[in-house]
């Protein structure tokens, strides 16, 4: 939904997968140039046939030093990958963005001072997410915060969004719901 109100004609996911979200960007907004970076060899590589007839510059790379040019794209999207980066590593992949980025950052992330109590207690034992000040890192870098909401500004449209999937949800673990995320754009 955020990506209607911006003006762009390249985005790249940082920490994409086998590329779900690209395969969707490039649906929703033909004609954009797409890419992702990820750490996940087998992720890449079934991304090949996930992605087969699109145009996606894929490449395997750790997000704290990616390979790509200064201003590559000018949106870079992360959803749900910066809360596994440890404390040591997340200034530089912040940088990393800001670099490779020519317009806009979009984050949809883990948040634990803007989450439920009682998701904040359930994932204190899940020693591989670590919450992060996302507003504080980009803006001691001197950026700008266009946006920044919690799940209390978008529980309704999440609520619609799970009463209109066509298929029953098989997790190995109960879904967390909205309460898991923040959604923060950048201004780079």
């Amino acid at each position: 939904g955020q990506l209607q109100s911006l003006e762009f004609d390249s985005l790249f996911e940082a920490g994409c997968g086998f590329g779900w979200n690209i395969k969707r960007v490039q649906d929703e907004f033909p004609g954009t140039r797409i890419g992702g970076v990820d750490f996940s060899i087998p992720q890449l590589n079934y991304s090949k046939d996930y992605l087969k007839g699109y145009q996606a510059e894929m490449c395997h790379a750790d997000i704290s030093s990616m390979p790509l040019k200064d201003n590559a794209y000018d949106i870079g999207i992360s959803v749900g990958v910066f809360m596994n980066i440890h404390s040591s590593k997340i200034t530089e992949a912040i940088k990393e963005m800001t670099r490779v980025c020519k317009k806009y950052i979009i984050h949809i992330e883990y948040d634990e001072n803007n989450t439920t109590k009682e998701l904040k207690q359930k994932r204190s034992f899940k020693t591989n997410i670590v919450s992060h000040d996302y507003r504080k890192l980009y803006r001691d870098l001197g950026k700008e915060v266009l946006q920044f909401q919690i799940y209390k500004d978008f529980e309704e449209a999440y609520s619609v969004h799970m009463k209109n999937l066509q298929k029953e949800l098989k997790c190995w673990e109960e879904f967390e719901g909205p309460a898991k995320y923040i959604l923060i754009v950048i201004k780079v």
